[in-house]
Order: structure tokens, then sequence, then C-alpha cells
């Protein structure tokens, strides 16, 4: 913000003004899909070793049925899943209706890879067999194998996220570039000239938020969520 009214002051642009204060403000937003989707596939790798974990437990004679594997995991569960683990294992001790307690627990997760993992364990929390320790391996290796393309795919969205960086100095130069030649700026004093700037500016924020969206690419659609509270 106040570069953005230094700016102003000094050059008398009040276009530039607030495009560098707004592109200040959203700077972090901008520039943060690289930490948003990094903090996704961490999240789904924690996933992946609480269904191992689950799966070693009730292997080893750790817990008798998915619910008491559940609870028997909520301590060693990684960070990043470890509230919802814990919000799911004190519904399932209080009774709530599995079905609920499982929705819950993926919309937390809010991806659809952890739909899958929550619609297998609801299917496991009604049947109680004997396999679910290697549907729960199997389910990890499912995840694993799309954290792996996860990974490719950040390591290829990261040209578009360098782009916005480069977009970002390149305009930055052009107005430190305008504001030190008067003489070539001249038109951009009148009340016009700002019209146009402001046109061009807000063109190219247009043009980085767009560039943003394809920097995180398009979720696939989620298809287990909880079912809305009767009124």
């Amino acid at each position: 913000m106040s570069a953005g009214l230094a700016l102003w002051i000094v050059t008398g642009w009040p276009a530039a003004g607030i495009a560098v204060s707004v592109v200040g403000v959203w700077m972090p937003w901008l520039l943060g899909s690289a930490r948003v989707a990094q903090q996704q596939i961490d999240r789904l790798e924690s996933l992946e070793s609480w269904c191992r974990r689950m799966a070693d437990t009730l292997a080893g004679g750790g817990a008798i049925g998915l619910t008491q594997a559940v609870n028997a995991t909520v301590e060693t569960a990684d960070d990043l899943v470890a509230a919802p683990v814990a919000a799911l294992a004190r519904r399932l001790r209080t009774g709530t209706d599995p079905a609920s307690a499982v929705r819950s627990f993926a919309d937390a997760i809010d991806d659809r890879v952890g739909d899958t993992v929550a619609a297998a364990l609801l299917l496991a929390l009604h049947q109680q067999s004997n396999g679910i320790a290697r549907v729960l391996r199997q389910l990890a290796e499912g995840v694993a194998r799309d954290v792996r393309a996860r990974r490719d795919i950040e390591a290829e969205r990261a040209e578009s996220r360098q782009s916005i960086r480069m977009l970002l100095i390149i305009q930055a130069g052009v107005l430190v570039l305008l504001a030190l030649v008067p003489g070539f700026a001249a038109p951009y004093g009148t009340p016009v000239g700002q019209i146009v700037m402001a046109v061009l500016l807000s063109g190219t924020i247009a043009l980085m938020v767009w560039m943003r969206r394809l920097a995180l690419g398009r979720r696939s659609p989620r298809f287990l969520v909880a079912k809305p509270e009767p009124t």
C-alpha cells in the first residue's frame, strides 16, 4: 500500500498507484498457487501414511476392526491429517452415524482422492471383513500413485508460475522507466492517459489472475460430501 501511495505522489498517476497497491495486497495470493498445491499433495501423502498405519495395526493384532484401528492411529497420524482423523475417531466412539462421520472426514480432506479413501472406509465399517488390512494397503498404493502424478504436474506448472513473476518484473520495470523519462510519459499525465493506463494495468492484473488459475489447474470434482443437516 505504501509503495502505491508513494508512486501516486511522485508521478501523479493515480492509476499506477492503485495498481501497485492492489498487486502488493494480492501478491501472496497471486504467487501462492505452488504453496496451495503443495499443501494438498502433502495432505494426501499424510493420508497414505495413515492408511498404511491402520493396515499395519490391523495386521499386527493391535486392533480388532476398523473402528479400533482408527482410534489406535490417532496419536501417530501426521499433522496434516491429525485433526480429521481425531474427529473421525471421536464421532465413531460417540455413536455418530458412520456415514455422517466418514463424510465429514472426507470434507476435511477436501479432495477426490480423499473421497475414494473415505468411501472405502465406509464400506469397510459396514462389512467388517477380514480383508480390511489388504484393502487399506491397496488404498495407500493408489494414493501414492496419485501423489507421484501430482508432483510431476506441479513440476511442469512451475513454468507458468515463473511467467507470472517475470510479468510482474517487466511491468514494474516499465513503470519505473516511464517515471524516469517525463517526456515519454507525458501523455499519461492527462485524464485520458490515466484512463488508458488504468485499462492496461487492469488487463495485466486480470492476466495474472488467469495465469494463477492455469498454474493451479482445475480440481477433479468430489463425489462424497457431507449431507446437509435437517432443518
